[in-house]
C-alpha cells in the first residue's frame, strides 16, 4: 500500500512561522523533516512556532518524538511552539501521553497568532 508522503507547507504571519502538516506525521526510519524544517528557521533566529495539524490524519510515536524534538530545540533558543487544531485522533494521542498539559494548543489560528509574545 502506497501512503502519500507527509507535505510541510511554512508561511509567515508577522513573527510567527506557520508550519502546516498534511498527511500521516510518522517519519519512522527517513529523515524527520519537521524537526529539520524547524531547526533551518531556527538558524535563521526564527523563534515563534505554530505547528498547523489539521491536516494530520495519522501521528506515530516517532511523529510525537519529532514534535518534541522541535519542541525542545525551540526552548532552547528561549522561543514559543504551540500546536493549532490536532484532530481528535491526534488530540487522544497527546492526551494519552501527556503531552496536552506541556504544549498550549489552539482551535483558532487568529487567538493562537495573538498569544504569541510580540517583538
Amino acid at each position: 500500500m502506497m501512503r502519500r508522503p507527509t507535505k510541510l507547507v511554512s508561511r509567515k504571519v508577522g513573527s510567527v512561522r506557520v508550519i502546516k502538516i498534511n498527511g500521516r506525521l510518522d517519519p519512522g526510519d527517513g529523515p524527520d523533516r519537521l524537526a529539520d524544517m524547524v531547526q533551518e528557521f531556527l538558524v535563521e533566529d526564527e523563534v515563534s512556532f505554530l505547528l498547523d495539524l489539521r491536516g494530520v490524519t495519522y501521528i506515530s510515536s516517532t511523529g510525537v518524538g519529532s514534535v518534541i524534538k522541535s519542541y525542545r530545540a525551540v526552548l532552547k533558543k528561549k522561543g514559543h511552539l504551540k500546536l493549532l487544531s490536532p484532530s481528535q485522533s491526534v488530540m487522544n494521542i497527546l492526551a494519552i501521553s501527556k503531552l496536552d498539559g506541556v504544549f498550549e494548543i489552539f482551535t483558532d489560528e487568529k487567538t493562537a497568532l495573538a498569544s504569541f509574545p510580540t517583538d
